[in-house]
């Protein structure tokens, strides 16, 4: 998958922006707030219709400007296809190859594009929400059941948390959703065991390339119960252990929703032991991973590493670019840094322009 094409209008300080990039790798270079991490915004925007900086799309239309606008050239082998996003304060519209896209799924089972920023650093230092975040992003993408699942077991919690908020809670209609919620949840769990699996699989070569050899890298998923031939009796029985305490705070306080992942690096949890720089390359090496687990080539997720080198030292630098060059299209933005056989895009001030 590569982006051939970009062009803005009235998006973040970009007044309008018209270029073309390298099917490998792309440096994105410039000063601090000149834009280029609001260039490779757009381009994370295109696979998600959300942004990972802020969660208000206003935000991304130029201030004192009402509409902004991304138009994309997405080649995926021998097919090409044209992606349009129309952003305001109160609507957003998308559309590929001129017709409308209604369901965010669509979008980014066309236009794949996998994203690390310096806030992913913490995530194993941050909240567990954070980490379902990563897996339900990640699992969504490859995995329409799963985002069917996924979305139908927010309905559910929901609407038992609803339920759960009223003055004489109705204990008939919280059994029914329960019994609801646990039927959901067991492929929700076997598919999100599966998929940390895979990931396991690919995740000591991405680790070993970046760090060198001798890493090794787990990622542990902890279930609220285990997916196996027991899971509907045990699941009931953590519903009821929890009602007395779901009543008295109004809320649901187990299920899929309050799972969580830790990261074991070189048998010690990162969360407790790992260094900023670990942390760092732990996190890439996991951000990277979903990248191998698509075999066919031509649809290999678009790769955008934001700010990845700042905290490098030389040796690391040196491990990434080799890496990432190897791969398919990636962008990375720096201030300054070199590197051979890169296509280079200077950013000032909000204008991008391809180094000749």
């Amino acid at each position: 998958m590569v982006l051939t094409h970009l062009k803005l209008h009235r998006f973040r300080n970009y007044d309008s922006l018209d270029i073309d990039f390298d099917p490998k790798l792309n440096l994105i270079l410039g000063k601090n707030g000149t834009g280029k991490s609001n260039l490779a915004e757009a381009i994370f925007y295109l696979s998600l219709a959300r942004s990972w900086r802020t969660s208000e799309d206003r935000l991304l239309v130029k201030e004192g400007e009402e509409v902004a606008t991304i138009e994309a050239a997405i080649q995926e082998g021998p097919l090409n296809r044209s992606v349009s996003i129309e952003l305001s304060k109160s609507h957003k519209r998308i559309a590929v190859n001129g017709k409308n896209v209604r369901r965010l799924s669509e979008l980014s089972a066309l236009t794949n594009v996998i994203c690390f920023s310096p806030g992913d650093v913490p995530l194993f230092m941050g909240s567990p929400g954070v980490r379902r975040n990563f897996l339900d992003v990640s699992l969504a993408k490859s995995s329409l059941d799963y985002f069917t699942l996924i979305a139908r077991y927010d309905r559910l919690l929901r609407e038992r948390n609803a339920a759960l908020k009223e003055a004489s809670p109705n204990l008939g209609l919280l059994d029914v959703l329960t019994e609801q919620m646990i039927e959901v949840s067991l492929p929700l769990i076997r598919l999100r065991a599966l998929y940390v699996n895979e990931i396991n699989r690919v995740l000591p070569g991405i680790l070993n390339a970046l760090k060198g050899p001798g890493s090794s890298g787990t990622l542990v998923y902890r279930p609220f119960v285990k997916g196996d031939e027991n899971f509907t009796e045990n699941a009931r029985a953590a519903f009821k252990k929890a009602l007395e305490s779901d009543l008295k705070h109004r809320t649901t306080s187990v299920g899929p929703h309050r799972e969580d992942l830790s990261f074991l690096l070189n048998g010690k949890d990162l969360a407790d032991y790992g260094s900023q720089g670990e942390n760092r390359m732990a996190v890439l090496s996991l951000k990277l991973a979903p990248y191998f687990l698509i075999e066919d080539p031509e649809k290999k997720p678009i790769l955008v590493l934001d700010d990845v080198a700042s905290e490098l030292d030389e040796t690391h630098t040196k491990n990434l670019f080799a890496f990432i060059k190897t791969l398919g299209q990636v962008f990375v933005t720096a201030t300054e840094i070199q590197t051979p056989d890169a296509a280079v895009i200077d950013v000032s001030e909000g204008k991008a322009t391809r180094r000749k």
